[in-house]
């Protein structure tokens, strides 16, 4: 398992991530602020419903690629591609959170009073003037991506370690047809 932490904490992520959007699609509020309308209505373009299916198939991908770090999966997934989709998860993650930060600040500084968007606090979460509570629960989530980059990130590298390290001891010894374990 200690070769494995950032694998079953990317997991532990992605899972909460997922049941955190559960719990708001039946309605819940908690980590949304009190903005009038934090949940954007469901997709009525087709542009908007692509958006909506890849976002889910992210959701699929960010599930399984941790997974696929720890459990031996290689007859489904090649380490190639499990090393890449971990850099995407972490890349994106950190994007997506770090443009959250830099967004909040051009607009709390009034450098930019729409920030990087150029969208409108109302255009964002339905009120024009939102709550400090609202402002730091958007925080915290722009946090929370952040932390999963940064988790998706170890799970590349140390599944990278893991890799590297398994190549160079069968490249080391006497060739044996039958490995059960090999690292994914």
């Amino acid at each position: 398992m200690k070769k494995n932490w950032p694998g079953y904490a990317s997991f532990v992520w992605v899972s909460v991530f997922i049941l955190f959007h559960i719990y708001w699609a039946f309605g819940g509020r908690f980590g949304l602020g009190d903005a009038s309308s934090p949940i954007p209505p469901l997709p009525t373009s087709l542009s908007e419903w692509i958006y909506f299916y890849v976002v889910i198939i992210m959701f699929a991908a960010g599930t399984i690629v941790p997974l696929a770090t720890i459990r031996s999966w290689r007859r489904y997934f090649t380490r190639l591609m499990i090393v890449i989709a971990c850099w995407i998860g972490c890349v994106v993650l950190i994007l997506r959170g770090g443009a959250g930060f830099v967004d909040d600040f051009f607009r709390s500084t009034g450098l930019l009073p729409n920030g990087i968007t150029g969208l409108t606090y109302e255009q964002t979460y339905g009120d024009e003037h939102i709550s400090t509570y609202t402002l730091w629960s958007s925080r915290a989530m722009d946090g929370y991506f952040i932390l999963g980059g940064v988790l998706y990130g170890l799970t590349a590298w140390f599944y990278q370690s893991r890799i590297a390290s398994l190549l160079k001891s069968k490249k080391n010894r006497p060739h044996h047809t039958n490995s059960t374990n090999d690292a994914g």
